[in-house]
């Protein structure tokens, strides 16, 4: 999390949270995880928008928002994919 949260920069903060584990033998069980909260200042577009700009980048980056805030879970990217999604939300945030 710390990764992905110096990565993005000023825009990005590492909270406390939950990951839900799916479905299989634990439907919505509940991880207590680490989060990299995106918080779009007035600059910048609105949480939907960069949600969907994550969602346009190759890979599909996937990320949810919760109380106007994009969510990014660590625990769901690869430590070799933490440069490319630092970069898409950076992109995502900027444009």
């Amino acid at each position: 999390g710390e990764a992905l949260q110096r990565g993005v920069g000023g825009a990005a903060e590492l909270i406390e949270g939950e990951s839900e584990v799916g479905g299989g033998s634990f439907p919505g069980a509940k991880l207590e995880t680490w989060l990299v909260r995106l918080t779009p200042d007035t600059r910048h577009p609105t949480p939907d928008t960069v949600a969907g700009r994550l969602r346009g980048t190759d890979p599909p980056i996937i990320a949810r928002i919760a109380d106007g805030r994009v969510l990014l879970d660590p625990r769901t990217i690869f430590p070799d994919q933490i440069e490319m999604v630092a970069r898409a939300a950076r992109a995502a945030l900027d444009a």
